[in-house]
């Protein structure tokens, strides 16, 4: 149902409304009243920084994000609300393991060090991304520009501000949902069957001239038993899943009191064997007027998480390339219904490898987290428009894991040891705000003050025990005492870091035509030297409101349109270690030192002190506008800004002599600048059908300006099977590029190769054979390929993202449409690596069925090369754009139809609403990336090497309100 927003001056929220300050009519309640309406522009209340702000006088690039049928979705998180909902905001999923998080930048990845969003829950300032139920969000606001300098040194990422749902007077009203599903996976690689296996590997050794050394493996007349296929391993990992949600909503009040209850749980199942995730949520928020001069009120939540997931990442155990590469002919159990392993006589021809179904079904890590907060605050009123707020919150963060790694003894690749291994790591944040406000009005002339003084303080703590030689590997027996072996790995920290600042604002207007804002705050840390502490951040945003102009009156086709600017420096801590200024020491149990030199125990610091370091900040400048058309039914925003990152935090090494291994220095310029554009539209109400539709678009450019005394960084964390590394972060180029030769082609015949020389006419490929590609020299360079050939080959960050939003309503029934994509990343296909590659990573894998392309004199139409055992011609060794993949997707989010049941089917059941719904997400991709899935994320730079894919649900549910 849409909702209008009528300005009012109370501070609670009703039910389902999208902004602070306004309340939500229904449109049969306006029905009367629709057209004047739209003649006047709905002056909409926003969270800005510590505090609303009238939309209209809003001078920085605040976005709202739509959350339209938000709780028809059954999501993870906080990143899934936001993909594609918020022009400047690029949300890229980590692969679709159910315990994973998205990655969530705006404006860009900002430096080497990385910027992750701050993220501020009613008022109450978290470190990293808070655990919340996605169904108790009320509304969300994006900072993407200067106006975040308001949080200071943690803002440079911008700051999202979310704001839970809050009690409404009248009667207790009580929602209830429940949602049922399914997760499948939406596309599946396929390998080759037994046959073709054999076949394929027996062509591959007869081309390299080796079948003298064939193994009996791939021989069909020694081991005719491997051309039997039994399994298929792609299908033997994958499963249909579950999907469990149930949400129910409390809410009510009166004169005094109101208060909001949520409660929810949510279990899923992941499409990899024994993945799983599950949570539980609670929530309570109310407020209470004591006196007409003192309002108190509190917000507590506790979130419970735990599951289960899969190693996707390793290109040499990964659950994904492992299904790929295990030969076919083997089954997954033997008859006694223990795990199969490679069949013992002929297992040396394959290689080692694990059973990827053994792997997933040995699983057993126990990691459950708890989140707990406490929120209180008061708010004075000490005069007209002059209000004190105290603000206090107190965070904990519970996490244990206990993980388990069991014997693997089964033919192939074999682990004859176990273990067992406990952490506990622990967060607890304290927050204190102690904030004035005070508002007044000469003539046209408004003013509006803000001032305020905050201290934060973490302290984190944790352990490490591992034991190891379990002679019994059943449940009861998995505690650290029950080890045999009596070595054991012991380690425990202790972390402290506080933040305190001083802060204020000045918001002025002039008639609403002419605004400017003024924003500081100065911060000082514990994470740095004392002589740098203490640092300052400012913003100044101005705008003019074009069409309050008398000259604008007689415009009838334009109802709004405001001209914005910001700039500002804001601060980036993120880069810090707590090692930095003040190094751990680390015992060394072995150090031969004394006037009788004997072994003791000494204690050292690897990290060489830097007591001139400081943290990071960035630049920004911002240009916008804002404009509203058709009586306010279309509206438009736009921007322009440009971002210079600086003072990054650097972890240089240091030469041998040095007696340090490394030290961190502030170096660096990183530039992300690009433009943003959302876009929404309310159709006019034609009889019962309404409808409105949303798009939002962001282009980014992001370049490396300078580095720490280098032109480049070789990125070496990133590869695939330490052969490939295709990472580089270099002046000039966009970060983490890849880096590789280019292609031109394969080469047809020996002519071809013979003819492709250098400018002094030297051979470049000498040894290539037709079938081979062909790599090509950089322009002006001479001699044999090397390194200094590698070029550019693009950035696994995309250009552009976008996403599309369309909302009806006919009657009864209603329906969501959302679309979302990015376009212009690059995708490093590392699986390639493995299967298209016969025996070239020195094991006889399975491979992918694309093998069966191969280059032949008779297939000359084709990009895969010759197939040839070992990789002669290093045609899978080198990094190249042969592995370099368009990731550009357009992907359907989400599909949601549903339908309320007439009143009259349950009134006498003392019903307030009941809603059927059928909802479905990444219903479809279209995408060239040839990989399991295009969102394989940023954690490894864009590089994939079989990462879990995204799933596709199929989800029915029911609402009922009481």
């Amino acid at each position: 149902m849409n909702v209008f927003k009528v300005p009012v001056s109370v501070s609670y929220l009703t039910g389902r409304v999208l902004l602070i300050g306004a309340i939500s009519v229904s449109p049969m309640f306006l029905s009367q009243k629709k057209d004047s309406l739209k003649e006047k522009a709905i002056d909409e209340v926003i969270v800005v920084g510590y505090g609303t702000q009238k939309k209209s006088k809003v001078s920085g690039a605040v976005t709202e994000a739509s959350l339209d049928k938000l709780t028809s979705r059954s999501l993870s998180g906080v990143g899934e609300v936001l993909q594609g909902k918020a022009p400047g905001v690029t949300v890229v999923n980590e692969g679709g393991d159910p315990n994973g998080s998205p990655k969530v930048n705006i404006r860009g990845l900002g430096g080497i060090n990385g910027e992750t969003p701050l993220y501020v829950v009613d008022g109450v300032v978290f470190n990293g991304t808070p655990s919340i139920n996605p169904n108790d969000i009320q509304d969300i606001s994006v900072l993407k520009d200067a106006s975040a300098a308001i949080y200071g040194a943690r803002s440079s990422g911008g700051v999202i501000l979310i704001t839970t749902k809050k009690g409404k007077k009248g009667v207790l009203t009580v929602d209830f949902d429940v949602k049922y599903g399914i997760n499948e996976a939406w596309r599946l690689k396929e390998s080759l069957n037994a046959a073709e296996f054999q076949d394929v590997m027996y062509q591959a050794y007869a081309n390299a001239g080796k079948l003298g050394s064939l193994p009996i493996a791939f021989n069909p007349e020694k081991y005719p038993d491997g051309r039997i296929t039994r399994t298929d391993w792609m299908k033997e990992i994958f499963r249909t899943g579950t999907i469990q949600e149930y949400n129910l909503n409390l809410s009510g009040g009166g004169e005094k009191s109101r208060f909001y209850v949520g409660m929810n749980h949510r279990a899923l199942e992941g499409i990899l064997l024994n993945t799983q995730a599950k949570r539980y949520n609670f929530r309570v928020n109310s407020e209470h007027k004591v006196k007409d001069w003192l309002t108190i009120g509190e917000n507590m939540y506790y979130n419970y998480s735990d599951g289960n997931t899969a190693d996707t990442k390793s290109g040499y155990t990964g659950a994904l390339i492992a299904a790929m590469y295990y030969p076919p002919n083997v089954p997954v159990y033997t008859p006694t219904g223990a795990f199969s392993g490679l069949p013992i006589d002929v297992a040396g021809g394959y290689g080692d490898m694990i059973n990827p179904v053994a792997y997933l079904k040995r699983i057993n890590i126990r990691n459950p987290t708890h989140e707990i907060l406490i929120n209180p605050y008061a708010e004075i009123t000490l005069a007209k428009d002059l209000k004190f707020r105290s603000n206090f919150s107190q965070t904990f963060k519970i996490g244990n894991v206990k993980n388990f790694t069991s014997r693997v003894l089964e033919v192939g690749k074999i682990f004859d040891t176990n273990n067992l291994e406990y952490q506990s790591n622990n967060t607890s944040t304290a927050l204190a705000e102690q904030l004035l406000t005070y508002k007044f009005t000469a003539g046209k002339h408004n003013f509006d003050f803000l001032a305020g003084f905050t201290f934060q303080k973490t302290v984190e703590d944790g352990f490490l025990a591992k034991s190891f030689d379990f002679r019994s590997e059943a449940d009861v027996f998995q505690h650290l005492q029950n080890a045999a072996d009596t070595n054991k790995e012991v380690s425990s920290y202790r972390f402290k870091q506080a933040l305190v600042s001083y802060l204020a604002r000045l918001n002025y207007d002039y008639a609403g035509k002419y605004i400017i804002s003024l924003l500081g705050r100065r911060d000082g840390s514990s994470l740095v030297a004392k002589q740098n502490r203490f640092a300052n951040y400012y913003a100044v945003s101005g705008a003019w409101v074009v069409s309050r102009e008398n000259f604008m009156n007689d415009i009838s086709w334009l109802s709004n349109l405001k001209l914005r600017g910001s700039y500002g420096i804001l601060g980036n801590l993120g880069g810090i270690s707590p090692q930095a200024v003040n190094p751990l020491m680390t015992r060394d149990n072995n150090v031969i030192f004394g006037q009788d030199p004997s072994q003791n125990i000494a204690y050292y610091a690897t990290t060489r002190p830097n007591p001139d370091l400081k943290w990071g900040k960035s630049e920004q400048t911002n240009f916008g506008v804002d404009a509203s058309f058709l009586h306010n039914s279309l509206s438009l925003q736009f921007d322009y800004f440009v971002k210079n990152s600086k003072d990054q935090i650097f972890n240089v090494s240091l030469p041998s002599t040095a007696t340090y291994n490394n030290q961190y220095v502030n170096a660096g310029l990183f530039q992300d600048k690009g433009y943003e554009v959302g876009i929404n539209y309310n159709g006019k109400k034609t009889g019962d059908f309404t409808y409105s539709v949303g798009v939002t678009f962001s282009q980014l450019k992001n370049t490396v300006k300078q580095l720490a005394d280098v032109d480049e960084i070789f990125v070496n964390d990133n590869g695939v099977r330490g052969v490939l590394k295709p990472t580089r972060i270099k002046i000039g180029d966009p970060l983490y590029s890849f880096y590789g030769y280019k292609t031109g082609g394969i080469f047809q015949s020996q002519d071809e190769i013979n003819n492709y020389k250098d400018a002094n006419g030297n051979l470049i490929q000498p040894n290539a054979k037709p079938g081979d590609i062909k790599f090509l020299k950089k322009d002006g360079n001479t001699g044999v390929l090397s390194n200094q050939d590698f070029v550019n080959l693009g950035s696994p960050y995309p250009k552009f993202s976008y996403g599309f939003s369309y909302n009806m309503t006919w009657k009864n029934f209603d329906l969501n449409i959302f679309l979302q994509g990015v376009y212009g990343n690059k995708i490093f296909n590392g699986m390639k690596f493995i299967s298209l590659n016969p025996g070239g990573t020195g094991q006889n894998y399975n491979m992918d069925r694309d093998i069966l392309n191969a280059w032949t004199p008779q297939n000359t139409n084709t990009d895969i090369p010759r197939l040839v055992h070992g990789d002669p011609s290093g045609n899978y060794s080198k990094v190249s754009d042969f592995y370099v993949e368009d990731g550009s997707y357009l992907r359907l989010k989400n599909l949601t139809i549903g339908y309320s049941l007439p009143r009259e089917l349950y009134q006498k059941l003392d019903v307030n609403k009941v809603r059927i719904y059928v909802t479905t997400n990444n219903l479809f991709t279209i995408t060239k990336y040839t990989g399991f899935d295009p969102e394989v994320g940023m954690n490894s730079y864009g590089v994939d090497t079989g990462r879990y894919p995204q799933s596709r649900s199929f989800i029915f549910g029911v609402e009922i309100g009481l």
